[in-house]
């Protein structure tokens, strides 16, 4: 998936601002994008980051962030999959600064546990669709989805081509791309409604995963957590 507008991004891409806010990622996992809306990793429930600026993308709200690692790394994620707050402390307010890493690593921590009891539930879905006739359909929307940087790729050596023979080449593998892409579309459309099918035969049962005893600890933690942070938005989680 593309980002295919991120309004007024550029120029502050290359800015060394200040942040102007703080968060944590709040969903299981989202992606996060470049300045030309391409992927460029995919963010866990509980990393954290500081805002360099509000933005737009696709029309909705979103953030310019940089990630709180050891390897710096600056990026664009939507707002509805993080817990954010636009506040930020002077660089004169060290006292302001701890108290807010200190909330940030508490709010990570409990984004982190319901990710790693969502993550429970991901590989029993995965495991309940292996079964499924419709299997394939993963690796065929990922062949799909990176058939766009081959096809740029292919027109920019197009674009540099010294001869007509290597011209045509190029635009050879361009039209077997496309061709390629169109069967995939098909294909996976295909396997949506055998999967469909499957499933609606063959439904997902959560409640086994919620009887185990790892997700009874992971739950008493979050209990535990949510009684300190609810005043910081957090809502309990479903047993």
């Amino acid at each position: 998936m593309r980002l295919f507008c991120l309004c007024s991004l550029f120029p502050i891409w290359l800015a060394a601002a200040t942040p102007v806010g703080w968060g944590v990622i709040s969903a299981y996992e989202t992606p996060a994008y470049d300045k030309t809306g391409e992927v460029v990793s995919t963010l866990k429930g509980g990393e954290r980051f500081d805002i360099v600026k509000e933005i737009t993308a696709n029309k909705a709200p979103a953030y310019y962030i940089e990630l709180s690692r050891a390897k710096k790394l600056r990026c664009v994620i939507t707002a509805a999959d993080a817990k954010a707050f636009l506040e930020f402390p002077t660089e004169e307010d060290t006292e302001g600064l701890a108290g807010i890493r200190t909330l940030q690593k508490a709010l990570s921590e409990y984004y982190t546990t319901l990710a790693m009891r969502q993550a429970m539930v991901e590989r029993a879905r995965e495991q309940h669709l292996a079964k499924s006739p419709a299997k394939r359909l993963g690796d065929l929307r990922k062949e799909l989805a990176a058939i766009p940087a081959k096809d740029r790729a292919a027109e920019a050596a197009q674009a540099k081509a010294k001869s007509n023979a290597e011209r045509l080449k190029y635009q050879d593998v361009r039209k077997e791309l496309r061709f390629r892409a169109t069967g995939l579309q098909q294909e996976i459309k295909r396997l949506e409604a055998t999967a469909e099918a499957w499933e609606a035969d063959h439904p997902f049962d959560e409640a086994p995963i919620r009887k185990k005893a790892v997700w009874k600890r992971l739950t008493q933690r979050l209990r535990e957590m949510e009684a300190v942070l609810a005043p910081y938005g957090v809502t309990p989680a479903a047993d």
